[in-house]
C-alpha cells in the first residue's frame, strides 16, 4: 500500500514538474515575443468624429489627405478606414520596403483587391503568388528589349501624327495631351493593331470609364452599386467581348506575325503547359494599360512641367537631342 502511494506521489511529482516547465518555457517565450512587438507602430491619424472621420477624410481625396499629414505625421503612418487599416509609405526612402518585401511580410495582392473588378477575374491581384509570378513573367518577355525595339517606330509614328496637327503656338492642357498622346501609343503597341486602326474611337472610352471606377470608395467596398462602378462593370464587359472577338480572329487565322502585347499574351504557357484563356488576356492586357498609360503620361507630365519652368534645362535637353540626331539620324 506505502510502496503504491509512494508511485503515486513521483508520478504526481513528475506531472506537476513537467507543467510547470511547460509553463515556463510558454512564459518565457511570450515574453520574447512582446519584447520582438515592442517596435513601435505608425501614428495614427485621429480624425473628427471618431470611427468614420478619417473615412469622410480619405473620401474628399486621398492626395489632400495624405498633403496635410506628411508634415505631422512623418513618411509612415496608418490610416483607420472602417473594417481596414491603411498605412502609408511615403518617400522613396520608405516605399521601398513595400516594394521588396517577402509576400507574406507584405501582400501586394491585400491592398490591390479593389483592382480586380477593372482587371477582370483570374489575373494579377485575383490570383495566388505563384501564378501572379508566372503572369509578370509574361508582362517580362512581352517588354524584352527585341520587342521594345520593334515599338519604336509605332511610338514615333503616333507621336508625329499627333503633333502634326498642333499650331504653331498656343495653349494646351498638357496633362490631357499627354495622356491622350501616350493611350494612343499604348493601344497600338500593347492593344494591338486592330484596335488602334478600326476600334480606338470605341476603345478609348471605355477604358476611361474603367479609369473612372476607380474612386477613393472602390478601395473600401469595390463592389458598392455606385454609378461609377456600373459603368465600370459595363465598359469592363464590352472590352471583354471586343478582345474575344480579336483574339478568335487572330487564332483563326494562325498568323503570329503581330509585334505588339496582346500576341505575347496570346502565345504565353504556364509552366505546366496551358495555355492563356481569352478572358486572361484581356485582363492582363488592360493592366498593362493601366500601369504603363498612368505613369507615363505622370512621369511625361512632370518632365514637361519641369523644362518649362527651368528654360535653361530645356536649352539643354534640346541641344542633347540635336547632337543624337546628328549622330544617329532622325529615324534611329
Amino acid at each position: 500500500m506505502d510502496e503504491d502511494y509512494y508511485k503515486l506521489l513521483k508520478t504526481s511529482v513528475a506531472i506537476i514538474i513537467v507543467f510547470i516547465v511547460a509553463k515556463l518555457i510558454t512564459s518565457s517565450s511570450k515574453s520574447k515575443s512582446k519584447k520582438k512587438r515592442s517596435v513601435p507602430l505608425p501614428p495614427v491619424l485621429q480624425a473628427w468624429p471618431p470611427l468614420i472621420g478619417s473615412l469622410i477624410r480619405f473620401m474628399k481625396g486621398p492626395i489632400v489627405l495624405l498633403r496635410e499629414e506628411y508634415p505631422k505625421l512623418g513618411s509612415v503612418f496608418t490610416v483607420k478606414l472602417l473594417h481596414k487599416n491603411i498605412t502609408f509609405l511615403i518617400g522613396p526612402e520608405v516605399s521601398s520596403h513595400f516594394f521588396n518585401a517577402y509576400e507574406n511580410e507584405l501582400s501586394q495582392k491585400e491592398i490591390y483587391k479593389f483592382n480586380v473588378p477593372t482587371f477582370g477575374p483570374g489575373v494579377v491581384f485575383d490570383v495566388d503568388y505563384p501564378v501572379r509570378m508566372e503572369q509578370f513573367r509574361f508582362f517580362a518577355s512581352a517588354l524584352k528589349v527585341n520587342k521594345l525595339r520593334c515599338y519604336v517606330d509605332q511610338m514615333t509614328k503616333e507621336t508625329e501624327d499627333y503633333f502634326s496637327k498642333w499650331g504653331e503656338s498656343g495653349e494646351v492642357d498638357l496633362k490631357a495631351e499627354l495622356e491622350r498622346l501616350i493611350t494612343l501609343t499604348a493601344s497600338r503597341c500593347l492593344l494591338g493593331r486592330e484596335v488602334r486602326d478600326q476600334l480606338f474611337d470605341d476603345v478609348a472610352p471605355l477604358f476611361h470609364d474603367l479609369d473612372r471606377g476607380m474612386q477613393p470608395i472602390s478601395v473600401i467596398f469595390p463592389k458598392l452599386p455606385i454609378p461609377a462602378h456600373n459603368c465600370r462593370d459595363r465598359a469592363r464587359a464590352k472590352i471583354a467581348t471586343i478582345f474575344s472577338n480579336i483574339i478568335a480572329s487572330r487564332k483563326r487565322s494562325g498568323d503570329k506575325s503581330e509585334n505588339d502585347m496582346l500576341q505575347c499574351f496570346i502565345d504565353s504557357k504556364y509552366k505546366d503547359g496551358r495555355e492563356t484563356t481569352d478572358s486572361e488576356v484581356t485582363g492582363l492586357l488592360i493592366a498593362g494599360l493601366f500601369a504603363g498609360q498612368h505613369t507615363s503620361s505622370i512621369t511625361a507630365t512632370w518632365t514637361g512641367a519641369y523644362l518649362m519652368q527651368n528654360k535653361h534645362f530645356m536649352s539643354d535637353a534640346l541641344d542633347e537631342q540635336k547632337k543624337l540626331i546628328g549622330k544617329h539620324g532622325e529615324r534611329r
